[in-house]
C-alpha cells in the first residue's frame, strides 16, 4: 500500500504453513487489505466478522497464487503441493527428480516470487483504501494546525504503541481544537496505513459561517452504546435485525482486525458512564480516540491530552493563517499590536478567533472588540458562543463552584494556588477541593505549575462569560 505495508518473506512462508489454520497468536498476513477488493478493483463485502483468520489467509495465499500461476506456473504447484496439499518434501523431490536441497532452493524462490506478487497486489488498492477510509470523516474545519506540536507528538506516540493506550481522550473546553487535532491525526494514520480499519463516530455538530456565526445541533440525545453499535455497523457494512447479534459481530471484527475507532464530542458526562464500560469490552487490538470537554482524570486505562488556548504567537499565526487563505488581506497584513488587542479580550481559543475574524469581514475591529468586551451594547449579539462553551455546564454547577470561578476571575495568567485561592474566594477548603475538582474535570479550570506548586486559572474568554454572567 505504501512503503510501511512491509511484506517479509518470513511471513509468506508462516501464512502457507498455516494454510489449514492453527492456534497462533499473531496471523502474518492479516494486516494486508486487498483481500477486500474485488480483481476489477471493485469493493467487495466489508463484512467479514464471520470469516475465521484462516479463511482470510488462504483467500490472501490463494489471490496471490493465481496470479502467481500466469507468471510461474511451476512455482505456483510447488508451493500448493508443499502447503495446501502437504506434500512430504522427499515425496516432491523424487517427483520432480530434484536433491532436497534444490526443491528447498525452489521453494525460496517461489516464496520470494509470492512475496512480490502480495506486495503488488496490497500496493494497487492502497488508494482505494484511503479514500474509503477518508470518506468516513467530515471535511477538515482547518488548513493549518499551530501551537499543538507538543499534543501531536504525544498522540502519534500513543497511537502506534501496539501495547498500552487502547483508550486516549483529547480533552478541553469548547472551541480549543478538539476536534481538529483528532482529525489531523486520523488522516495521518489513514496516510501512513497504520491500522487496518478506520472509523468515525460524531456525537454532536456545530458549524462555523464564514461570516462568523455558530449553528449548533440542539436536542441530540447522549449517545448509547446501541447508537454507537449502529453507526459503527452502517460503516461496516455489519447490519442485523438482531441488535445482539450485530453488536457481537462488531466486537468480534475490532477483535480480530486493528482499528482505529474515533468518537468525536462526546459532551456530557452521561456519555462517558454509559460508552467506556462497553468501549473497554471492544478495545486491544482496536484503540478509540475520544474528544470532550470532560477529563477523565478517575478513569483508568485512558491516556488523557488536555489542550489549553493558544499563546500570544500562535493566536497571530492562526488568525494571519484565517485571513489570508480566505483573501481578508487587510486582516492578513495587519501589524501585530491590532491582533494582539484580539488575544487580550478573546484570549487563545481557536474557535473565538475565528469567529473574530468572521464579524471583522464587516465589523470594525473596535465594534467587535465592543461585542465581547465586558459590557456589550447587546448581550445576544454573541452569546451564540457563549452558549454553545459554556451554558450548559453553568447551568449544573452549584453556588459553591459559581463562587470558586468568580474567585478565578482575579487569578490572571499566572493562576492561583489553592491556598490563594481559599482565601480570595472565602470557602472553606473543605467547601472549595471537591468543587475545584468538578470545574478541573469540566474544562473550566485549567493546570499549570508542578506537582510540587499547583496553580489555577481561567482562559480569557471564561474570564469575559463569567464576568458577564455575574454583572447579569
Amino acid at each position: 500500500m505504501n512503503t510501511l505495508t512491509i511484506i517479509s518473506q518470513e511471513d509468506v512462508l508462516e501464512a502457507l504453513r498455516l494454510w489449514h489454520g492453527g492456534e497462533v497468536n499473531r496471523w502474518p498476513l492479516a494486516h494486508l487489505k486487498f483481500h477486500l477488493y474485488h480483481e476489477d478493483g471493485s469493493l467487495s463485502s466489508p463484512a467479514l466478522a464471520n470469516d475465521l483468520p484462516a479463511e482470510q489467509n488462504r483467500l490472501i495465499l490463494n489471490r496471490g497464487l493465481h496470479l502467481l500461476k500466469s507468471r510461474a506456473p511451476e512455482a505456483e504447484d510447488l508451493l500448493r503441493e508443499r502447503f495446501e496439499h502437504r506434500r512430504d518434501v522427499l515425496a516432491l523431490a523424487n517427483r520432480l527428480n530434484v536433491s532436497e536441497s534444490s526443491l528447498y532452493y525452489r521453494q525460496r524462490q517461489a516464496i520470494q516470487q509470492l512475496t512480490e506478487i502480495l506486495t503488488q497486489l496490497e500496493g494497487n488498492v492502497g488508494h482505494e483504501w484511503q479514500e474509503k477510509m477518508l470518506s468516513r470523516l467530515s471535511p477538515a474545519s482547518y488548513h493549518q494546525l499551530v501551537g499543538v506540536d507538543s499534543a501531536k507528538e504525544k498522540l502519534f506516540e500513543v497511537m502506534l504503541d501496539k501495547n498500552n493506550s487502547l483508550i486516549i481522550s483529547i480533552d478541553g473546553i469548547g472551541g480549543i481544537g478538539k476536534t481538529a487535532l483528532a482529525d489531523f491525526i486520523t488522516r495521518q494514520i489513514i496516510k501512513n496505513n497504520q491500522f487496518d480499519d478506520v472509523l468515525w463516530i460524531t456525537a454532536k455538530h456545530t458549524h462555523l459561517s464564514t461570516l462568523g456565526r455558530l449553528q449548533i445541533e440542539s436536542g441530540r440525545p447522549a449517545l448509547t452504546f446501541q447508537m454507537l453499535i449502529d453507526r459503527l455497523g452502517n460503516q461496516l457494512e455489519i447490519t442485523q435485525e438482531n441488535h445482539i447479534q450485530q453488536a457481537r459481530q462488531i466486537k468480534q471484527y475490532l477483535k480480530e482486525k486493528r482499528c482505529l475507532v474515533v468518537i468525536d464530542n462526546l459532551e456530557t458526562v452521561a456519555d462517558y458512564r454509559t460508552l467506556l464500560p462497553e468501549i473497554k469490552s471492544l478495545q486491544n487490538p482496536s484503540k478509540f480516540l475520544l474528544t470532550s470537554r470532560i477529563r477523565l482524570l478517575q478513569e483508568s486505562g485512558v491516556f488523557s491530552v488536555s489542550l489549553s488556548e493558544l499563546a500570544l504567537h500562535d493566536a497571530i499565526t492562526m488568525m494571519r493563517n484565517e485571513a489570508r487563505l480566505s483573501g481578508f488581506t487587510a486582516l492578513s497584513d495587519a501589524q501585530d499590536e491590532d491582533l494582539e488587542k484580539i488575544y487580550n479580550v478573546v484570549g487563545g481559543n481557536p474557535l473565538a478567533l475565528k469567529l473574530i475574524v468572521g464579524q471583522l469581514r464587516v465589523h470594525s475591529l473596535p465594534r467587535v472588540l465592543d461585542r465581547f468586551g465586558q459590557k456589550p451594547k447587546n448581550i445576544n449579539q454573541t452569546e451564540g458562543i457563549f452558549e454553545y462553551i459554556y451554558q450548559e455546564i453553568w447551568e449544573g454547577l452549584g453556588d459553591t463552584s459559581k463562587a470558586t470561578l468568580l474567585a478565578l476571575t482575579q487569578a490572571g495568567d499566572s493562576g492561583f494556588s489553592f491556598d490563594h485561592l481559599v482565601d480570595i474566594s472565602g470557602l472553606e477548603e473543605e467547601d472549595i477541593s471537591p468543587c475545584l475538582e468538578e470545574l478541573i474535570q469540566s474544562s473550566l479550570v485549567d493546570l499549570s505549575g508542578s506537582i510540587f506548586d499547583r496553580r489555577y486559572r481561567l482562559h480569557r474568554l471564561s474570564e469575559v462569560f463569567l464576568l458577564r454572567m455575574f454583572e447579569n
